[in-house]
């Protein structure tokens, strides 16, 4: 066989994959994953496989995301593109993370839900967010492994873990900040928020460009976290 042939077979021309094949991977990764994923990631994918709607609501998005990644023709701007869906995708199904992991409840819950959102309409705005949630995880996962399987970057999926570990540290701490002034109260992280914020761009724009962690000063971020300690056990400080 041909060396094109063989190319092609994989859904794949010497510029890049199509579109069929993007979709096609993460339909079956889906599958697969609902079969033998993570528990976390296996919950997920079991639920939108088996809801028809959700699993419609899914199908729709991530063709829009795959259809922008091969309508590029070069592969390692398809790389590139992959990755900024990744990043995209985890931070979108951080909201509804937060609420799940925190289990904040009653009048919390909605104070939290109108500040991140700007809504009152409370319920509609928590089933779109689980939807999204699910939808997003979805997603998130099927763009690491497109970028890892077919793209061939398993550097950027490592640094991808560790970046996840250290947004999800920095929005719950940004959410403890929100609730704790929704309180009256002080929350001790709140003043290195800004930093942390622009620490993680720093990290994303490093990752984009192809940098080693130690030039993105991962390292120098995850020693922050570990000096602060778990945000979930920091103490929430009231203002006198």
């Amino acid at each position: 066989m041909s060396t094109m042939s063989q190319l092609s077979s994989l859904g794949r021309t010497p510029n890049g994959y199509s579109y069929a094949r993007l979709m096609e991977y993460s339909e079956q990764l889906v599958e697969r994953t609902a079969q033998s994923g993570s528990a976390d990631d296996a919950h997920i994918a079991t639920r939108v496989l088996q809801d028809v709607s959700l699993y419609r609501h899914w199908e729709l998005g991530h063709e829009r995301l795959m259809r922008g990644v091969a309508s590029i023709r070069q592969r390692s701007l398809q790389s590139l593109e992959l990755k900024r869906i990744s990043f995209l995708t985890l931070h979108r199904k951080a909201p509804f993370e937060y609420l799940r992991e925190r289990q904040v409840t009653g009048q919390a819950r909605r104070q939290l839900v109108r500040a991140l959102f700007g809504t009152q309409r409370y319920t509609t705005c928590i089933l779109r967010e689980h939807t999204e949630y699910l939808s997003s995880a979805c997603s998130y996962f099927c763009s690491d492994s497109l970028c890892e399987d077919l793209m061939r970057e398993p550097a950027f999926c490592e640094a991808l873990a560790q970046y996840e570990s250290s947004y999800s540290e920095y929005y719950r701490a940004y959410c403890d900040s929100l609730l704790a002034e929704q309180s009256g109260e002080t929350s001790p992280m709140q003043a290195l928020l800004p930093y942390l914020r622009y620490q993680l761009k720093i990290i994303r724009d490093h990752m984009l460009s192809g940098a080693s962690s130690q030039q993105s000063e991962f390292t120098k971020l995850q020693a922050l976290y570990n000096k602060l300690g778990d945000t979930q056990r920091l103490p929430v400080l009231r203002q006198h």
